[in-house]
């Protein structure tokens, strides 16, 4: 649930288990720290969490509608958010943005103990480039437009469907599930999602570069050409006894203009076999 109580400055947000299901629906992200409230207890909450992928949804469309119009000479635009603490179901949050001619900032805070869950900001920015790398994917356009009528977000964000669109190519990325258990193993996993089953794991920074003709509403179009992405070897650092710190970057475009670059940072427990 979402209550804007002064437009561009300050929203009401109260997030469900629905929500945590709607966007597990989309991006294939099923944590049970979302759903098994057991799970949760093991790890220090007595309430269910959202995904803090699903509260990001509201802070970019607060950031976005903060800088409409976008400024004629941007080009492209940086989103940059530090996750602190975890989003939990069933309680009160105050998302405030404050925005300049330039640039828009945000933190959603817990509204009994006014701690920040996290903050964001956005900004302008320079082009990316894209990585000249193997093993490009692509989704065909129908595909794209399918997936569209999925999401979660309402009104539907460009940019924001879109970084979505890859962070389930990463949920299901066979690569990124064989460079964690490099470092563990002894994890028996066939998904991320077994991942998540066995050991504690949170997002800890989300950063997207995207092109500023995305700044807008309504559905991505392709045009008549697939959407190429590729998604980068992941960085990761640690081992089993220390956990371990990984980030993901994915990229995608078409033969006319890069569209977007996500980076996903996130952290692990320490994992023992059992």
């Amino acid at each position: 649930m979402r209550h804007w109580l002064s437009a561009g400055v300050t929203m009401r947000c109260n997030y469900t288990r629905s929500d945590a299901e709607q966007w597990a629906a989309f991006s294939g992200d099923y944590n049970p720290i979302h759903f098994d409230l057991q799970w949760a207890r093991k790890l220090g909450s007595e309430r269910l969490t959202v995904h803090g992928m699903r509260a990001m949804l509201d802070m970019k469309q607060a950031l976005s509608e903060a800088l409409r119009p976008v400024p004629p000479d941007a080009r492209f635009f940086r989103f940059s958010a530090r996750l602190r603490q975890p989003v939990r179901c069933g309680l009160d949050y105050r998302l405030d943005v404050v925005a300049t001619e330039h640039q828009a900032s945000g933190r959603l805070l817990d509204e009994r103990s006014g701690e920040s869950c996290f903050s964001a900001k956005l900004v302008p920015s320079v082009a990316f480039d894209i990585a000249d790398v193997p093993h490009i994917q692509r989704l065909k356009r129908q595909d794209v437009e399918a997936l569209g009528r999925r999401f979660p977000g309402a009104p539907m964000l460009q940019w924001s469907f879109l970084d979505a669109l890859l962070f389930q190519r990463i949920v299901s990325s066979a690569e990124i599930l064989s460079a964690i258990k490099e470092r563990l193993p002894t994890m028996q996993a066939r998904t991320l999602i077994d991942v998540f089953a066995q050991l504690s794991v949170v997002q800890t920074h989300h950063d997207v570069h995207f092109n500023a003709d995305l700044l807008a509403s309504g559905a991505l179009c392709c045009g008549d050409d697939a959407l190429s992405y590729v998604i980068l070897p992941s960085l990761i650092v640690g081992d089993g006894g220390s956990g371990l710190v990984v980030r993901i970057e994915v990229q995608c475009w078409t033969p006319q203009s890069p569209l977007l670059a996500s980076a996903v940072t996130l952290k692990t427990a320490s994992y023992t076999q059992r």
